[in-house]
């Protein structure tokens, strides 16, 4: 726990440094603080408003770090870069295991060898993720450009000051780009549903694809997780906009969990979710209570888990625990 202005604004600074420089950064800066503060008092300020003076004058810690190790910004703003690294490790650690996982188990239960299974996913993840981390940059570079090139629809962005420190423990408010990530999540996981119908890794011996989500579920299912995922994608942009937790919000993000977990966790259970050609002799895949629909069941009740969670626990507008609560030039 660090308690004064000068220590926590030093923590802050090198949280956002390589191991190797932050030492020695720590080092020089307390001293060039420690002599500011030193100069303002010489000068008749209280010792607690030099303090205030002189890290209000050094700016934010985010940016002071990036120019300590001369950090480039330029395809990305500084004021969005921070934003842009958050949201990328979020839809890199929640879309890429989540991939590889499913590709793994799509090809052992069509028969192949659990080396095939293990490594053969692993060079379409990492395409995959080529292809996320473009995107995201790509939608956070518009994004930039767009702020910039219309500066009356933007609103003034007040100047830095100590105020805006927080303590390590506290949760960081919701930002814009949380929001950027769950709809790019949100268009992900519906565009593989369209795409696997046609683009499916499974093929008949002909080379046809084979669906991997069962055909049936068009009829219905697949578009009422649609509707209930852009619902759910709807009461979180009002939580963002009201910048605070709401018993309202609390329920309707709960009703829409609870409306798309529990029949998708029906339907696994049921052995109705993956498309029972993509074996010759079904076996799990056609069998509830299978091994597969206790490990589906599992996920979604930990899921479930952590949304409730995430729905009912009071911040502000909806943001979840992060170590990169210290980058406090992002919350804005």
């Amino acid at each position: 726990m660090t308690t004064s202005l000068t220590d926590r604004y030093v923590a802050h600074t090198v949280r956002h440094l390589p191991e190797r420089h932050r030492r020695e950064i720590e080092r020089e800066l307390r001293a060039a603080i420690a002599d500011d503060i030193e100069a303002r008092t010489a000068h008749g300020e209280a010792p607690a408003d030099a303090e205030y003076a002189a890290l209000r004058e050094l700016g934010d810690p985010a940016h002071l770090a990036a120019r300590y190790v001369h950090r480039a910004m330029a395809l990305i703003g500084p004021d969005t870069y921070p934003g842009y690294v958050h949201a990328l490790r979020v839809a890199c650690w929640s879309v890429l295991p989540a991939l590889y996982v499913v590709l793994a188990l799509v090809l052992r239960a069509h028969g192949e060898n659990a080396w095939t299974a293990i490594f053969r996913p692993i060079g379409i993840t990492l395409t995959v993720a080529m292809y996320l981390v473009v995107g995201v940059t790509a939608l956070f570079a518009i994004a930039d450009r767009q702020r910039g090139a219309h500066p009356e629809t933007t609103e003034p962005i007040e100047p830095w000051t100590p105020d805006r420190l927080v303590t390590i423990e506290n949760p960081r408010p919701a930002r814009w780009s949380d929001l950027i990530v769950e709809v790019v999540l949100a268009v992900v996981l519906i565009a593989a549903l369209f795409a696997q119908r046609v683009l499916s890794p499974v093929t008949t011996a002909d080379g046809a694809s084979v669906p991997i989500v069962n055909p049936g579920l068009w009829a219905f299912w697949v578009p009422y997780f649609i509707a209930v995922t852009v619902l759910a994608l709807v009461v979180r942009a009002v939580t963002f906009r009201l910048r605070q937790w709401s018993p309202a919000t609390a329920v309707a993000a709960t009703a829409l969990t609870l409306a798309g977990t529990v029949p998708l966790a029906w339907l696994f259970w049921q052995a109705q979710v993956l498309n029972h050609a993509l074996t010759q002799d079904t076996g799990d895949l056609a069998t509830p209570g299978s091994w597969i629909a206790w490990l589906a069941v599992l996920v979604l009740a930990l899921v479930t888990t952590g949304s409730l969670f995430r729905a009912w626990r009071p911040r502000s507008g909806g943001g979840e625990v992060d170590s990169i609560a210290l980058q406090v030039g992002a919350q804005r």
